[in-house]
C-alpha cells in the first residue's frame, strides 16, 4: 500500500512442524487506519482472501485462503504502526 514501508530489520519468518508464520511491520506517519482497512478490504478479496468475522480487537482484521490466516494490526502509535501475521491455520 502507498504510504506503507516494510521495517526491514523486524521481520521474523519460521517455519514449525505444524506450518508457518510470518510477521512483517511497516510504520507510516501518512495514512491513518480507515485507510489502510479500506484498502486491505478491497485488494485482498481480489486475490483470493475472505474476510474473517470481525473479532473483539477493532484494530486488527484478519483473511483466511489455502490453509492460511492473514492478521492485520494497526498500532495508532506515533507513527502509526501496522503489523502484518500470516500464519498456517490449525486444523481442527
Amino acid at each position: 500500500m502507498d504510504g506503507l514501508k516494510q521495517a526491514e530489520d523486524a521481520a521474523v519468518s519460521f517455519d514449525t512442524p505444524s506450518g508457518r508464520t510470518l510477521e512483517a511491520y511497516a510504520p507510516s506517519s501518512d495514512i491513518g487506519e480507515r485507510k489502510i482497512k479500506d484498502f486491505y478490504n478491497r485488494t485482498l478479496p481480489q486475490l483470493g482472501w475472505k474476510k474473517v468475522p470481525e473479532s473483539s480487537k477493532k484494530s486488527s482484521v484478519s483473511y483466511e485462503r489455502e490453509g492460511e490466516v492473514l492478521t492485520i494490526s494497526i498500532d495508532n502509535g506515533t507513527p502509526l504502526s501496522v503489523r502484518f501475521e500470516l500464519m498456517t491455520r490449525e486444523k481442527d
